[in-house]
């Protein structure tokens, strides 16, 4: 944990505080943003906040309190400056959870491929839910040519080092098997659905659209 906690602080805080704001509200960020929004909840939890924006910008304009946790710290002071929270927006892993507070709906998207134990991420958030409420997140398919890709140069880069030759440092990423996802979410109760960016962002090029969304609903 020390060492994603220092890398948070150090490299991703300051690339996605510029990276936010280039990719901009994109039609992907826009369809996220109604699956949440879709049961008209009072009050939402994102997992891996960031700065807020624009996914939680977008729900505090349509009324919603929205709640998270971030392991940037100077990420989650822009957040709760852009949300107007500072109260229910902090700095740390959401597996160290400990309060009784359940939400209408939690969320973690964008970023559940820095996440090495995901499904464990995943009770987590399970269990802060309301009975009925509902879970979004993405996740990268591990069979997808992006994927596949990324895996090829961590290779490379390994074996670089290996020779001693210097590359840059890469932060890893996990892919999930999506069989194994969905077969996870029904031995859990969840009631799911789920789309390809293919299909949500209508580009076809299969190399840079490897994530699947899923919507669920907890049933107790």
């Amino acid at each position: 944990m020390g060492n994603e906690s220092e890398y948070f602080n150090k490299v991703y805080d300051k690339f996605w505080s510029v990276q936010s704001r280039r990719y901009g509200y994109a039609p992907y960020e826009q369809n996220l943003v109604r699956l949440i929004a879709k049961s008209n909840p009072g009050k939402v939890f994102e997992v891996g906040i960031g700065t807020g924006w624009p996914i939680g910008t977008a729900l505090k304009e349509k009324g919603i309190v929205v709640d998270g946790c971030d392991l940037a710290e100077s990420s989650v002071m822009s957040a709760r400056k852009e949300l107007g929270n500072e109260e229910g927006i902090w700095v740390g892993d959401v597996m160290s959870y400990r309060g009784s507070e359940q939400w209408d709906t939690i969320y973690c998207v964008r970023a559940s491929w820095y996440i090495p134990d995901f499904y464990d991420t995943l009770l987590k958030m399970i269990s802060m839910t309301k009975s009925r409420g509902y879970l979004v997140f993405d996740v990268m398919d591990e069979n997808s040519p992006c994927c596949l890709k990324i895996r090829w140069s961590a290779l490379k880069e390994k074996y670089y080092r290996f020779l001693g030759i210097h590359v840059n440092e890469v932060y890893g990423r996990h892919f999930i098997n999506i069989s194994k996802m969905k077969k996870f979410l029904k031995k859990n109760g969840l009631d799911y659905q789920c789309w390809s960016e293919r299909k949500i962002t209508g580009n076809k090029d299969r190399c840079s659209t490897p994530k699947v969304v899923f919507l669920c609903r907890k049933e107790n």
